[in-house]
This record gives C-alpha cells, sequence and structure tokens, in this order.
C-alpha cells in the first residue's frame, strides 16, 4: 500500500506537537520559476513545504517521483535530498518549528527545482557555495553533486530567504 500524503491549505496545521504536516504552497513568489528564456511558457509548477527535520526527505522524495517523469526523477530526488539536507544544517530552516519549501516547475524541454530555505542563522550567515575538495572532511558534496549532475543552478537571497535553484534537461524523444 502506497503512503497518502495529504495536503492541507496554506496555514499551520494544529498537530498537538507533533510534526506538522507538509502542505502545498499558495505563494507565488515561491511558486515562480528562475526565468531563464523568457519564450517558454507557463510551466505546470508543484510546491510543497515540509518541516525542516531530516526525515522529511523521504516525504520530498516520494512527492518529485510523483510528479516527475522517470527519465528524470531519480536525479532529481538525489539532488533535492542534498539541499534539503544542507538547508535544514545551515540555515534557520533547521531549527525549532523551520521548514524548507521544494517547488517543481516543469517545462517542455527541462525541468527546474528550487529549494528555499528560511535564511541564516544569525547575521553572519554565508550564501551557499561550493567548499574546497576534500575528500578527509565529512560533507561538503552536495552543491559538487549538483554542479555536476545539474544543467544549470545557482542561488538568490530575497527577504532572509535563500533559495537554491537547479535544472535537468529532459531527454529529447526519438523520432
Amino acid at each position: 500500500m502506497r503512503p497518502v500524503i495529504r495536503i492541507v491549505p496554506n496555514r499551520e496545521p494544529d498537530t498537538g506537537g507533533s510534526e506538522p504536516l507538509p502542505r502545498r504552497v499558495t505563494d507565488p513568489d515561491d511558486r515562480a520559476p528562475m526565468v531563464l528564456d523568457r519564450t517558454c511558457g507557463v510551466p505546470d509548477c508543484h510546491a510543497l513545504a515540509v518541516a525542516g527535520r531530516p526525515e522529511q526527505a523521504a516525504v520530498l522524495r516520494r512527492r518529485i517521483a510523483t510528479v516527475l517523469p522517470p527519465a528524470t526523477a531519480d536525479t532529481a530526488q538525489y539532488l533535492v535530498s542534498e539541499l534539503f539536507n544542507n538547508a535544514i544544517t545551515h540555515s534557520r530552516s533547521g531549527d525549532e518549528g523551520g521548514h524548507v519549501t521544494v517547488t517543481v516547475h516543469r517545462f517542455p524541454d527541462r525541468v527546474q527545482l528550487k529549494v528555499i530555505d528560511q535564511g541564516p542563522r544569525g547575521e553572519a550567515g554565508s550564501t551557499p557555495h561550493m567548499r574546497p575538495l576534500d575528500l578527509e572532511r565529512e560533507g561538503g558534496l552536495g552543491l559538487r553533486l549538483v554542479h555536476v549532475q545539474a544543467a544549470r543552478w545557482g542561488t538568490f537571497h530575497d527577504r532572509n530567504r535563500t533559495t537554491v535553484w537547479f535544472e535537468l534537461d529532459r531527454p529529447q524523444a526519438r523520432i
């Protein structure tokens, strides 16, 4: 039996102290794609906000699997998991009551995913960046994996939030 993901209105549910449920995102700023090509038309968009807890990465992976074709879903799931874990490790999204928003935009020739966190902890926060490669250090490979596997990627800061986005080109159909 497949797990059921309950979508609730864009408000914090009363869960009696347990984890908040994933919720559909309706904020147009979150749902807007990073526009790189003005001729692409309006994309098909899915957006979900989840609690900033490590176990929520599985919820995101399942959601991505339901909205993307298998040719791009596996890579998208892997990269979103990396970025989600970065967000809860390095931002206020990983603090008590924090959340992360993930959007999926389907264009005819590509898919674009955004991971939006609640911004850095404290005033001395840093911008997501690739660390120098150090195979002796644990971690530090997430953005490097995005760089290698995504067709395009970048970061954006707005209203004390940080967005890391990436695009995967869709395979062309054979004729």
